[in-house]
């Protein structure tokens, strides 16, 4: 079958097209966005046209002829929600929101490292305490729903300190102090993280420090390509390291620093197994079969699309996610919390059908636009250590629904923008202005 190798090849052009446009613009997180849902649906469309035993593993096949209505409305999406991105974001726009204003009170930031040293001190009792609810396969690998929000925040309390002990104009024994704790801070994170087995918190945090040392992205590819080698070099390993955990948490259901010295075999060797199926079938294939499961089944609610994002735009209100109401049509019955993730351009479908290609364009753009307007200061270095957080949040956004707009909003970046002020010690002023400065 060539047409669908032809078809693909057009997506990755247009999708690449896009991206180029928008780092040249100065837009890194348009361009994150845009990659994300492009890497979520281009090994689904590849796996299903030319791996079909993998769709059919997890129960999503239903012949070829879906794939050419499934890849126009994803192509129809890029399409229209690129064109709305193009009218909404004008050349040389970069409208002041607010001002940041340097605060002669030092305990702003002493408050900054007492809350890190709470946090560190309270999720590490629970952590030691209640170490067997931490484990991959169940809905809550990090035991409860209030030490994941913690945790959240104490992530961005790790992130701030390596801002901290990166920004050279803060004093020698500040740099140090940061760099000091932030280790002790980074070694817990890391600690957490692989015993949940969640590989995303930690390519997330490698996504923002990335960001935060090469923003904006086209100076950094103009004027020091070291850095963005450096970035890609690093980058391999953490790849590799990641890779690592994926196995050991297929292999145990506990995993620690330890299990990566005694990392053993399966019976079946990885070796054994194609490196196209091992490639395809990763945490990225199966969410965008929502879509051939949504195509096949005609699962089109708003009113259900709409009560799903307003009820998860918040937490403890157990209303299903739409990825749980879909793929109960091909026999699962997953918790709430468990399963599939989902695929953000699938849901215009489940709302409108194929009215959803100008329901995606819309709400992706309004969505990133929402966020943005906390990257808008007269601050240059505080509006990238906003668009790191903006980076660290964004892929796993791409996967979900539009309520993760919303609920992040909320629950990470508005106290994530409250402890950027303490750690800086400055306080915002919401001003009028429409012409930046530096």
């Amino acid at each position: 079958m060539i047409l669908p190798a032809v078809l693909i090849s057009i997506l990755s052009i247009f999708v690449f097209y896009c991206i180029i446009k928008m780092i040249k613009r100065g837009h890194d997180l348009h361009a994150m966005a845009f990659f994300v849902l492009y890497v979520y649906t281009i090994f689904a469309q590849i796996g299903y046209s030319y791996f079909p035993d993998l769709s059919k593993l997890i129960g999503a096949y239903f012949g070829e002829e879906l794939f050419y209505y499934y890849w126009l409305f994803i192509f129809l999406s890029f399409v229209v929600t690129f064109i709305i991105y193009c009218f909404t974001n004008p050349l040389n726009y970069d409208k002041i929101v607010y001002k940041i204003k340097p605060s002669v009170n030092r305990n702003k930031r002493i408050l900054f490292y007492l809350i890190t040293i709470v946090l560190y001190i309270i999720l590490n009792i629970f952590f030691i305490n209640n170490r067997s609810m931490f484990g991959w396969g169940g809905g809550m690998p990090m035991g409860t729903v209030w030490f994941v929000l913690g945790f959240r925040i104490f992530t961005i309390c790790t992130f701030l300190l390596y801002t901290l002990f990166r920004n050279t104009i803060n004093t020698f024994n500040l740099r140090v102090f940061s760099f000091f704790l932030f280790l002790m801070c980074f070694v817990f994170f890391l600690s957490v993280a692989i015993a949940a087995g969640t590989r995303s918190d930690i390519l997330y945090f490698f996504i923002a420090v990335s960001i935060f040392e090469c923003f904006p992205v086209i100076n950094t590819i103009r004027n020091n390509k070291k850095k963005i080698l450096s970035i890609v070099f690093v980058g391999f390993f953490v790849i590799q390291f990641l890779m690592t955990l994926l196995s050991l948490r297929t292999q145990s259901s506990t995993t620690s620093f330890s299990s990566f010295l005694n990392t053993e075999t399966e019976s079946v060797s990885t070796s054994e197994e194609l490196a196209s199926t091992k490639l395809l079938f990763q945490d990225y294939y199966a969410p965008s079969h929502t879509l051939f499961i949504s195509m096949q089944y005609g699962v089109i609610d708003p009113l259900d699309t709409f009560l799903s994002n307003i009820s998860n735009s918040f937490i403890l209100i157990k209303y299903p996610f739409l990825t749980n109401t879909i793929v109960s049509k091909i026999g699962y019955n997953f918790e709430r919390a468990e399963g599939w993730s989902y695929h953000l351009f699938v849901e215009g479908y489940n709302a409108f059908g194929w009215l959803g290609i100008i329901y995606n364009g819309i709400f992706w753009n309004l969505g990133l636009a929402f966020w943005c307007l906390l990257a808008r200061s007269n601050n240059n270095y505080h509006n990238k250590i906003i668009i790191s957080i903006l980076f660290f949040l964004i892929v796993n956004t791409m996967r979900s629904q539009t309520c993760a707009f919303i609920q992040s909003f909320w629950m990470i970046l508005l106290p994530s923008l409250f402890l950027l002020l303490l750690s800086s010690n400055s306080s915002i002023v919401f001003v009028k202005s429409t012409n930046k400065t530096t």
